[in-house]
């Protein structure tokens, strides 16, 4: 790849690319860092891309590294601070609440179902283009959904019944 590829892509497709990592990371600093973290990675891997189209194979360089980062902030604060930090009440939480939620819960998950519940959830594909997407079933991605929703269950009631609440 040239350098004035990658000028146009990051032209094109940064601000979506910077989009999707505040949504994940919830800080616009961290995505700040991320934005550079992709655009640096695929200059490093083009030869990677092979006929792909460049929007979703940097928003796949961009879940990786935002849920990398994750999984590394979820290891430095003590699992009790993480599931104390949820919301006691029943009340849904506001918007950026939940993708505070949700990014634990991502960092909670195995790669193949972080990967089907990005599309899902934040992408908003249906299950049928996440199969596709992914190169698997639609019964596969409804089970990687299911494991999602048991590992988010599982954080929440957890923290719940800790705190002798729910």
């Amino acid at each position: 790849m040239d350098a004035a590829t990658l000028e146009q892509w990051y032209a094109l497709y940064g601000y979506a690319v910077h989009r999707r990592c505040v949504r994940l990371l919830q800080s616009e600093a961290e995505a700040d860092d991320a934005l550079h973290e992709v655009f640096l990675r695929a200059w490093r891997y083009a030869h990677t891309l092979q006929g792909q189209e460049p929007l979703p194979w940097l928003y796949r360089i961009a879940d990786r590294h935002c849920l990398d980062l994750l999984r590394r902030r979820a290891r430095q604060v003590p699992s009790e601070d993480v599931k104390g930090s949820l919301p006691e009440e029943t009340a849904a939480p506001d918007p950026s609440e939940q993708l505070h939620l949700f990014g634990q819960v991502l960092a909670a998950c195995k790669e193949r179902v972080r990967d089907t519940a990005v599309l899902y959830y934040l992408d908003e594909c249906t299950q049928d283009e996440v199969a596709e997407s992914l190169g698997c079933s639609r019964k596969t991605v409804k089970e990687r959904l299911a494991e999602f929703k048991a590992v988010a269950t599982r954080l929440l009631t957890g923290s719940k019944a800790r705190r002798g609440t729910g």
